[in-house]
C-alpha cells in the first residue's frame, strides 16, 4: 500500500518519470532474460555432453558384448576341440596298448589272435578268459591302477617297494603290502590292501570276468558292498581307454550324433537307455526330432538304433570300430 502510494505520489509530483520507472521494469526483465538465456545455454551444454558420454559408453558397452560373445564362442569351439583330442589321445592310448600287447605276444612266439582292423582291441583269445573283450590288449601287466583301492600314489608307493606287476602284488604277503602303506604316513595307513592280492590275482590269470565281477562287491578295495550296477574300475578304465565317456546305460549321449538336447527330447518322449533307443524305428525317432523344432530336423538318426544296441549287447569293440565309421552320427555311405 505505501509502495502504491509513493508511486502514485511519484508519477503525479513527476509526470514524465514514468517513463523512466518503465524503463527500469524492461531493462530488469531484458537482464533477467539474458540471464536465463546464458543459464540455459550452459544447461544445454551440460545435457548434451552427459548424453554424448552416455551413447559412448553405450557403444563401448555393445563392442565389450559382441567381443564377449566372440570369445565365448571361442571358447566353445576350443572346448570341443579339446574334447575331441582328448578322445583321439585315449584311441591311441588304446591302440598302443594293443600293439604292444600283440608286439610282447609276437617275441614270445604265442598268437597274438585276431584282430579289429580299427578298433585296436584284441578280438579274439589273445588272453586267457578274455572271452572277445580284449581288456588283455588294454592294460599292461605293470598297470597296478587297475586294482580297486589302488590309486596312482599308491601305485608308485608299490612300484619303488619292488611290487610293480600284477604277479608281483599277488604273490606279496598282506603284512608286506600293508607295511608299504604305513611307512608311506598317516593319509596311506587307512587303506585296507586285503583285496588287492586276489585282484592282481585275477588280472595277472587274465580271469577279467571274474575280476570285474569282484570289484563290483568292494567298496574302495574293501570286501563288502553289494552293488552290482555300478561298473568295476576295470570296466572304467577300460571305457575310458576306448574313448567312451560314460557306460551307463541311461546316456543316450554315448550314442554318436546325440547331445544333451537330443538326449532330453527323446527321455521325454519314453527313450530312457540303451535298449529302448534300439528297440526304436528310425521314423519313431525322426518324428521326436521333427516335433522338437527346426534345429533338430537336420540330425540323422538312421545309426542310433544300431549303436545303441551294440552298447545295451556290450559289443564296445564294435560299437568303437562302427562309430570310427560314422561321420558325425551318418553313416557315409
Amino acid at each position: 500500500m505505501e509502495f502504491n502510494n509513493l508511486f502514485l505520489q511519484t508519477v503525479t509530483n513527476c509526470p514524465g518519470c514514468w517513463w523512466k520507472i518503465f524503463g527500469m521494469f524492461l531493462a530488469a526483465l531484458l537482464l533477467g532474460l539474458l540471464l536465463g538465456a546464458l543459464l540455459w545455454r550452459k544447461y544445454k551444454s551440460m545435457v548434451n555432453k552427459v548424453e554424448a558420454e552416455r551413447d559412448n559408453y553405450h557403444a563401448k558397452l555393445t563392442d565389450t558384448e559382441k567381443d564377449f560373445a566372440s570369445l565365448k564362442y571361442k571358447f566353445d569351439e576350443s572346448s570341443k576341440e579339446n574334447a575331441k583330442l582328448k578322445s583321439s589321445l585315449n584311441k591311441c592310448e588304446a591302440d598302443k596298448a594293443m600293439l604292444d600287447f600283440r608286439l610282447n605276444k609276437l617275441t614270445d612266439g604265442g598268437d597274438a589272435g585276431p584282430v579289429s582292423a580299427s578298433a585296436g582291441i584284441v578280438s579274439g583269445t589273445g588272453t586267457s578268459g578274455d572271452e572277445g573283450f580284449g581288456y588283455g590288449a588294454i592294460f599292461s601287466s605293470d598297470n597296478l591302477q587297475i586294482i580297486e583301492g589302488i590309486g596312482p600314489k599308491i601305485e608308485q608307493l608299490l612300484k619303488d617297494a619292488g611290487i610293480g606287476t600284477w604277479a608281483a602284488l599277488a604273490g606279496a604277503s598282506y603284512d608286506k603290502v600293508k607295511g608299504v602303506l604305513d611307512a608311506a604316513g598317516p593319509r596311506y595307513r587307512m587303506h585296507d590292501p586285503k583285496s588287492w592280492s586276489e585282484q592282481a590275482k585275477l588280472a595277472a590269470d587274465g580271469k577279467w570276468e571274474e575280476l570285474i565281477n569282484y570289484q563290483k562287491f568292494l567298496d574302495g578295495g574293501k570286501e563288502g558292498g553289494s552293488s552290482t550296477e555300478n561298473p568295476s574300475k576295470v570296466e572304467k578304465l577300460y571305457f575310458k581307454a576306448l574313448g567312451f565317456a560314460s557306460q551307463n546305460p541311461t546316456d543316450l549321449k554315448l550314442v554318436e550324433g546325440i547331445g544333451p538336447k537330443i538326449e532330453d527330447l527323446l527321455k521325454a518322449a519314453g527313450i530312457n537307455n540303451w535298449s529302448d533307443l534300439a528297440a526304436a524305428s528310425v521314423a519313431k525317432i525322426q518324428g521326436i526330432l521333427d516335433a522338437g523344432g527346426d534345429k533338430f530336423r537336420l540330425a540323422s538318426p538312421e545309426t542310433w538304433p544300431k549303436q545303441a544296441g551294440l552298447a545295451s549287447e556290450g559289443k564296445w569293440s564294435e560299437l568303437k570300430e562302427y562309430q570310427e565309421f560314422l561321420d558325425g552320427g551318418k553313416d557315409p555311405g
